[in-house]
């Protein structure tokens, strides 16, 4: 199982005890956390969410006041043989231990700014396809819209929003949009697997 939460911020111990308790209860293999909002992460901090066994993790630290990128996976199920930073997004690079499945995990938090999010997903477009027919997996907070029925302004008109530049992305990349279940105190934006 997969986890993927934008927590807005881990610094707190409260939020760090909310996420081990998700931890906990659902078992994942590997979590994916956004907007940390942390500078640097170690393993006492791991082991806050995660609890001191079977625990591998990397991170991407957040650059003004927000981001942050934090990836825990359980090494008795994944092994992670690389890790790699790019601009908003974290790759781990292994395989599932018992199914002996070779992996590409990218863990995103896209910037709100138009083109800088056109930037990223132009970049991560270019290393999808290098990947070849490799298995792949996008998980994160994209800040984007797959239709204008999914967000609506506060005063409740519609918000014209870059949701053709997102689903073309997607197509582009050949990956395919899992329905999330999502929790009503805990969101997780989009997901793609190719």
């Amino acid at each position: 199982m997969l986890l993927s939460w934008n927590v807005r911020g881990l610094g707190g111990l409260e939020k760090r005890k909310e996420v081990k308790e998700l931890v906990s209860e659902k078992y994942p293999f590997v979590l994916c956390l956004q907007e940390t909002k942390m500078q640097s992460i170690d393993d006492f901090v791991c082991t806050t969410i995660w609890g001191s066994l079977n625990c591998g993790y990397s991170f991407s630290p957040f650059v003004g006041t927000s981001g942050g990128l934090l990836t825990v996976w359980n090494t008795s199920e994944v092994e992670v043989w690389a890790s790699s930073r790019g601009n908003h997004f974290l790759l781990i690079h292994g395989r599932f231990i018992k199914s002996n499945v070779e992996f590409h995990l990218f863990n995103v938090y896209a910037p709100c700014d138009q083109r800088a999010k056109q930037t990223l997903c132009t970049s991560l477009c270019a290393r999808i396809q290098s990947l070849g027919s490799c298995n792949v997996c996008l998980c994160g907070d994209f800040n984007s819209i797959r239709s204008l029925e999914e967000r609506r302004s506060v005063r409740g008109s519609q918000v014209v929003d870059d949701y053709a530049p997102f689903n073309d992305f997607i197509d582009v990349c050949v990956l395919v949009n899992l329905p999330l279940v999502v929790e009503s105190s805990r969101g997780t934006r989009e997901m793609g697997v190719r």
